[in-house]
């Protein structure tokens, strides 16, 4: 599964206004639906929050994959943000979280979700690819990094 393929360029943010985790979380979650036009902007959250509190999706390297499986939706949706100035995302090395990768996916389809959480854990071990997503300038940029990254590593 092409990640490069899945976002919309709709559903890139290379400059988050969040300044905490939960202000993050509702930023996300409105350019997902904003970009997908979903209509189930609470359930989503909702079910990100629920996931959240489990555990973080803050995972070090300043990335952070907050992801959720709800019923609010009918395939794998993905979006990306980028916080220049960095949040603390509850991340267990206790660095500030820059990245963000959103994923919803519906309750009884596992395999994109999964897949799609696995690519970008690969991707973001190589420090060129954290690089290159801190200092793109704009969304036709971002998937052109993404396409080469997936080449390269996946």
């Amino acid at each position: 599964m092409k990640l490069s393929t899945k976002i919309k360029k709709s559903a890139i943010l290379l400059d988050m206004k969040a300044t905490n985790k939960d202000e993050a979380l509702k930023e996300l979650v409105d350019l997902l639906c904003s970009a997908y036009s979903l209509d189930k902007k609470d359930e989503i959250l909702e079910a990100i929050r629920k996931r959240e509190k489990k555990q973080s999706t803050g995972i070090g390297m300043g990335l952070a994959l907050p992801h959720a499986k709800t019923a609010a939706v009918d395939k794998l949706y993905v979006a990306f943000g980028r916080s220049n100035t960095g949040l603390d995302f509850d991340c267990p090395t206790g660095e500030k979280a820059h990245l963000f990768f959103i994923l919803v996916s519906p309750l009884d389809v596992s395999g994109p979700h999964i897949k799609a959480l696995a690519g970008i854990s690969r991707m973001i071990k190589h420090e060129d690819f954290r690089t290159a997503l801190m200092t793109v300038k704009n969304e036709d940029e971002f998937i052109e990094i993404v396409k080469e990254s997936e080449e390269k590593y996946l």
